[in-house]
């Protein structure tokens, strides 16, 4: 029986639709070949303010481009910042894609030389993103989340993408779309925009 608040049939709806787009949300990014994935700390008993914070680690990824020989703008990054659970201590997960790498090991040995030196000795931990785990749930426990998080809409609006982010789903939805025929996948009157985009900001180019 319908309530007589046309409201409240409206608001149960809300937390679904908000539970699929941040679903959905990591699923268009377990979509990418991701190299590498990592957890950025700092040292100390103070930690930077959070916008000195995310300019460390804007400043780590433009160097790991260099030693990858590779432009900035065309790193593929996922970076998220969150509070520690038991410390409340500021702190990244990060997810990195095109570096072009044929040697994992040396470029996660430097990518986390270049966060120790660039932090005076932080904790840092870089590992190989794992291709034959990649799904939804992988994506999100890389970026240091859990399964209760990504069901939550806020987890896409705690993650920064690049803008190399934007261009390679745009590019794989067009290559989808022309394998799938003309016709398919109109969009319809009302249709949400894409969870890759929704609430994302680009890292500086």
């Amino acid at each position: 029986m319908a309530s007589k608040n046309p409201r409240i049939d409206r608001d149960w709806r809300e937390p679904i639709r908000r539970s699929e787009v941040a679903t959905d949300f990591g699923i268009t990014l377990a979509r990418i070949q991701w190299d590498l994935f990592a957890t950025l700390t700092f040292a100390g008993r103070t930690v930077p303010h959070e916008r000195i914070a995310y300019g460390l680690a804007f400043r780590w990824l433009q160097e790991m481009a260099k030693k990858c020989g590779r432009p900035y703008n065309r790193l593929l990054i996922a970076l998220r910042g969150e509070e520690g659970e038991e410390n409340g201590r500021f702190h990244f997960h990060c997810l990195v894609g095109g570096t072009l790498t044929r040697n994992y090991h040396t470029l996660i040995h430097q990518a986390e030389w270049l966060w120790k030196i660039q932090t005076g000795g932080a904790r840092v931990d870089v590992r190989q993103y794992d291709r034959s785990l990649a799904g939804a749930e992988y994506v999100v426990k890389c970026l240091g989340a859990n399964n209760y998080e990504l069901n939550k809409y806020s987890f896409a609006n705690t993650v920064t993408l690049s803008s190399s982010i934007f261009r390679l789903i745009a590019a794989m939805d067009r290559v989808y779309e022309r394998r799938r025929g003309p016709g398919h996948m109109e969009k319809r009157g009302g249709d949400e925009p894409s969870s890759a985009s929704a609430g994302m900001v680009a890292v500086p180019a």
